[in-house]
């Protein structure tokens, strides 16, 4: 990888979500120690965002995406400087260390991750009614919409906060259940062996379609909730 630092790679994030409709606000980035650091945005269809903007309406009622990039600072610097200059750091030479002929780097290591989570507006929940057959329907749709556009990612989940009940279920007619929470989640990997800018520019594009298509799959799951 040529030397690349965090915001260059939040902004080539940035750009992939551009390329492909959706536009992002509420940009955050922040630390988690000892060596992660994130950057976070919410990510919504560029149209939708821009009435929002605009101030046309106080709140849009509209599916969004909270897009986090993690990234593993002590393996972003050594995708900078390679194993030649990692060995600069070490006391003895690559070549003197017991059983090693040159320094390698782990394969399975992650240089980081992209994490989507699509939700559907506040409201939308807040209008519906318990009934057991359209809970039922809901999640199904969920789980259709998840397999579909995660099939490119590395790491799919449905979540339905406070949708199970210990003694009844999430669909028993006697149980009066309604999602308190909805959310879609994929993971994205970024390795760090073989990883360059096209590389990154493919996992960032792998992520921007399954924000797009996650948050056009969430409208059309509630659009049909009632089918």
């Amino acid at each position: 990888m040529a030397e690349i630092t965090r915001h260059q790679l939040s902004a080539l994030l940035l750009s992939a979500l551009r390329d492909r409709g959706m536009g992002a606000r509420d940009l955050f980035e922040g630390r988690q120690e000892p060596l992660s650091w994130f950057f976070r945005a919410v990510a919504y269809d560029q149209s939708e965002l821009d009435i929002l903007e605009s101030g046309a309406l106080d709140t849009l009622h509209a599916p969004s995406a909270m897009v986090e990039l993690v990234i593993d600072e002590m393996a972003l610097g050594l995708a900078n400087i390679g194993t030649e200059g990692l060995g600069t750091y070490l006391a003895s030479p690559a070549s003197d260390i017991p059983g090693h002929d040159a320094l390698e780097l782990d394969g399975e290591v992650m240089l980081g991750y992209v994490h989507i989570d699509v939700a559907p507006p506040a409201l939308w929940l807040d209008e519906r009614e318990s009934n057991p057959s359209r809970n039922d329907a809901l999640a199904t749709r969920l789980s259709k919409v998840a397999q579909q556009v995660g099939a490119a990612s590395d790491t799919v989940e449905v979540h339905i906060e406070g949708a199970l009940d210990p003694d009844g279920g999430w669909t028993d007619p006697k149980e009066n259940v309604r999602p308190a929470g909805v959310a879609v989640h994929f993971t994205f990997d970024i390795p760090l062996v073989g990883t360059g800018k096209r590389e990154l520019a493919e996992v960032f594009a792998r992520a921007a379609e399954g924000a797009r298509d996650a948050v056009e799959g969430m409208r059309s799951v509630f659009r049909g909730d009632g089918e």
